[in-house]
């Protein structure tokens, strides 16, 4: 049976490799990065942490457009594997509103150290900076306040920490 899988922490956790991967190694799976609908906006476009409402209306705009694109290709009989960046339980919520309450949503939450090692690597147009570690000290924060299930691969590869995905959603294949 399809399924959704939410992949989120702060920028350079690896979010992005490991819903690629995992999408790749699944029958039919599809990767939705949030950010990518939420850059769809070119004129008016707030970023997210923003301190605006407007910068909210479109924080929630792209989960519910993740949500339905989520629905459409799991309808399709897709695995459906999201980035994005979920701090809050409003926004859990809101996924919940639209996908059912048995979401799985896993943290990958590498140190603070990796964090930035993974940052500075990266171009200059996906670098977060001091943002990175702000995001990273709020995951850090929430991370037992939230159910969700969290994976620390500051130390481990892109396979076994699809492997522990696996593990932590009951996939078997």
């Amino acid at each position: 049976m399809p399924k959704i899988i939410i992949i989120t922490g702060p920028p350079a956790s690896g979010k992005s490799t490991i819903t690629k991967r995992l999408a790749e190694l699944a029958d039919k799976g599809a990767v939705i990065n949030v950010d990518d609908l939420r850059d769809m906006i070119k004129a008016g476009q707030v970023k997210p942490w923003e301190q605006k409402n407007e910068a909210k209306e479109q924080i929630l705009l792209g989960t519910k457009n993740a949500c339905t694109l989520a629905k459409n290709l799991l309808e399709a009989g897709f695995d459906v594997f999201i980035d994005d960046v979920i701090i809050s339980g409003e926004l859990i919520n809101e996924y919940k509103k639209h996908l059912g309450k048995e979401l799985k949503i896993i943290v990958l939450l590498p140190t603070e150290t990796t964090i930035t090692k993974r940052d500075g690597v990266r171009g200059p147009d996906d670098k977060m900076g001091k943002r990175a570690t702000e995001l990273h000290k709020k995951f850090f924060e929430a991370k037992d306040k939230i159910n969700w299930q969290v994976i620390d691969n500051s130390k481990i590869t892109i396979d076994e920490t699809v492997q522990k995905i696996k593990v932590l959603t009951n996939e078997t294949r």
